[in-house]
């Protein structure tokens, strides 16, 4: 599941990066991306970062609703995502990386000014 998840959001990403710049966080539409809606969950860059929505699989992985909050009061903050949304940042592409030790795929998405302002972000389930 794991590489199918991140393999279609990948997919989605790429075929919206234009010259391989992040798309634009306006252009993300539900409805393209619907089955793989439980798994996501978005991140806001405009400060520290923070959760504005998670699907109802990370909600359920987490025991709770994460949105609305700073990442680093969430059970997916800490040093490790710290890092790894550096390292997006840095490559201005989805990477792979570990949230709250979850396996996780950080896609960056572009805000007005074309700068990077959020990430869309797909969860691992839990192992069965």
């Amino acid at each position: 599941m794991t590489t199918a998840l991140f393999d279609r959001l990948q997919g989605w990403w790429d075929g919206r990066a234009e010259g391989g710049r992040p798309p634009h966080r306006d252009g993300l539409s539900p409805v393209e991306i619907m089955p793989l809606l439980p798994h996501l969950l978005m991140l806001d860059l405009s400060g520290p970062a923070r959760v504005l929505w998670a699907g109802t699989a990370v909600k359920e992985t987490l025991g709770g609703n994460p949105g609305d909050q700073p990442l680093d009061r969430t059970p997916l903050g800490g040093p490790e995502a710290e890092a790894a949304i550096a390292r997006m940042f840095a490559a201005a592409r989805p990477v792979e990386a570990r949230l709250g030790g979850r396996p996780a795929l950080l896609c960056p998405l572009a805000d007005d000014d074309g700068a990077i302002g959020a990430v869309l972000a797909a969860l691992a389930p839990p192992d069965p």
